[in-house]
């Protein structure tokens, strides 16, 4: 009968929905583990002086535990850090291949901070070869960040530029990094920030902004 079915078909679609929802899942499941520095960090002078090698270095060896003791592949560990935590994971790659030597698959850098104070003969902060891939993300390039390009590949909303559209002062644009990294991880908005490659906003704004194009967040 027409009644059976029409049964059928939403016996059929609430199956489908369910596989969706699963499918869903299994992309987006995960550990995430959540490392904050504000405790370390009270005013500009501890934030310039922070010690981004000795926390680095911790935090490395806890990943090396992490793969020795609990059985965690390096090839799953992205690392992502802000601002100083953005140099913070950089060291933290490096030591983690120093102690065991492989790589991590993947560090974000989330608007890098500038970095005030270096350790003589060491090399700080994030930089292009601390993991299997380095992407960062630049919103204050001339603010709290820097123009420097420290990874495979450095997007640069708005161009090198001391904020981007929307934010009031640099601490905003800053942050604005974090805002679209995560949006990018929701499920169907991982494309939601194509960008093209060139050496320079003036040759982006040459070229029309044709070329081959990279999409900034998670599915870079």
């Amino acid at each position: 009968s027409s009644c059976e079915e029409l049964g059928k078909q939403q016996q059929q679609r609430r199956k489908q929905n369910q596989q969706q929802d699963q499918d869903q899942d299994d992309n987006t499941t995960g550990n995430l583990v959540v490392i904050t520095l504000g405790d370390l960090i009270d005013d500009f002078e501890q934030y310039a002086t922070l010690n981004v090698e000795r926390i680095g270095e911790l935090i490395g060896n806890r990943l090396v535990q992490l793969t020795n003791e609990v059985n965690v592949p390096q090839e799953i560990i992205h690392l992502i850090g802000q601002g100083a935590g953005a140099n913070v994971a950089g060291v933290a790659g490096r030591q983690y291949t120093r102690q065991t030597g492989h790589k991590l698959r993947r560090i974000t850098g989330l608007d890098p901070a500038k970095q005030y104070a270096k350790p003589d003969n060491k090399l700080t902060g994030l930089a292009r070869g601390d993991a299997d891939f380095v992407d960062v993300i630049h919103t204050s390039a001339y603010g709290m960040g820097t123009q420097e390009r420290l990874g495979d590949v450095d997007f640069f909303p708005n161009g090198p530029a001391s904020g981007v559209p929307g934010a009031d002062n640099v601490v905003e644009a800053s942050l604005r990094a974090t805002r679209y990294f995560a949006e990018s991880v929701r499920p169907g908005n991982e494309r939601n920030f194509p960008a093209v490659a060139a050496s320079s906003y003036k040759e982006y704004k040459q070229n029309n902004g044709n070329g081959k194009r990279a999409y900034m967040g998670i599915a870079t």
